[in-house]
């Protein structure tokens, strides 16, 4: 029986999708056919809870502004908790702050997070010879795949749900159903600090009207309590119940994802800081150099007196590393960190880079 209904499901799911693809060729011709397809793919039910809650909560708070944007209209001023803000730019700065987190959260979804190219093979005895750095299975030699059957690049992981090797592969996280790795961190870094901005933004609102509506007894905001209980009792009683769920609701959701979202921000503020990724935090990186001491880098978590971690290459340089050159531009939208993947900066090439600049610094002041 459950065969059957699993088979029926697939089979309308199938029957869905060749509409859906049919429909596409016909509006916007056979290039964009495909298109349903891809879109649809990536719909998880973690990834529809992430869209219904934030729209939820955007939508509830969106609501408490509009009540207050009634109750000042009420009494021809605005409310004692809105006297630095206006309501519009209340309106306008969320807007914002929520369209920019939904941007980047979609661009996570659906950017590809990095492919290994085909017929990538590296040459490690001929990277040695240059200083280069190159990293090394824990038992020694060269990285390999064996279910890609892949050669893998450094900073490269297999991913067991994305079933292939991922370019600096940061975790996979089922919230995006994908992989974030080279192609999509920043956009995951700046969807984490612009959903951060707009859930503390939406939870501040939404308590600051369950204590105004129901909750204030201090003069300065007697006023303004009176206000929001003559509007309640001026609606019906079928449209205010609901209303007042939904803002509970919203609140209820909001605070503890408030918390858990600035600790998730606040650990990748962490690692940004250090160049490194998740998995490297936890499993480590083994690398050789033929400029270092005795050939070797240690692994992460290194303790006092070793080398630190070699893809670190100082706070600045960290953060130009992942999220650009240009400092006026790190909070700007965007997907895939700098470069191909292939090849990041680190330690041992730091260090040559930053001699030879000093190298020619010298040489202009001496000339």
């Amino acid at each position: 029986m459950s065969f059957s209904l699993e088979r029926t499901t697939n089979d309308l799911q199938d029957e869905a999708m060749a509409v859906a693809e049919g429909a596409a060729k016909a509006a916007f011709g056979t290039r964009f056919k495909r298109v349903p397809r891809a879109l649809f793919a990536k719909l998880s039910l973690p990834v529809i809870s992430v869209i219904a809650v934030v729209a939820f909560v955007f939508g509830a708070t969106m609501d408490v502004l509009r009540k207050w944007a009634a109750a000042a209209d009420s009494i021809q001023r605005e409310t004692t908790l809105l006297s630095f803000w206006s309501l519009t730019l209340h309106e306008y700065v969320l807007s914002f702050t929520t369209t920019l987190a939904m941007i980047m959260y979609l661009c996570c979804v659906y950017r590809d997070p990095g492919r290994v190219p085909a017929g990538y093979a590296p040459d490690p005895e001929s990277l040695l010879a240059n200083g280069a750095l190159v990293e090394l299975k824990r038992k020694g030699g060269s990285r390999f795949c064996k279910k890609c059957v892949k050669h893998k690049p450094p900073r490269a992981h297999h991913c067991r749900q994305c079933n292939r090797c991922v370019l600096r592969m940061d975790h996979h996280c089922v919230w995006v159903n994908n992989c974030v790795g080279h192609r999509n961190y920043k956009s995951f870094f700046l969807f984490l600090f612009y959903v951060v901005v707009s859930i503390w933004h939406a939870t501040s609102l939404l308590a600051s009207h369950a204590y105004l509506a129901g909750f204030a007894s201090e003069p300065t905001w007697r006023d303004d309590s009176e206000v929001y209980r003559k509007q309640h009792r001026g609606a019906s009683a079928a449209s205010a119940i609901p209303v007042g769920v939904a803002e509970v609701a919203a609140l209820t959701l909001a605070v503890p994802l408030t918390l858990a979202l600035t600790l998730l921000f606040a650990w990748h503020c962490y690692l940004v800081s250090r160049n490194k990724t998740t998995i490297e935090h936890y499993e480590g990186v083994r690398a050789s150099s033929s400029s270092g001491a005795g050939g070797n880098v240690p692994p992460l978590h290194a303790t006092e007196g070793e080398a630190r971690h070699p893809y670190s290459l100082g706070l600045r340089a960290n953060l130009r590393e992942i999220l650009g050159p240009r400092v006026l531009c790190w909070l700007a939208p965007g997907c895939s960190i700098a470069g191909d993947g292939l090849a990041f900066a680190n330690v041992a090439e730091y260090g040559k880079w930053k001699r030879a600049r000093a190298r020619r610094e010298e040489e202009l002041t001496l000339s």
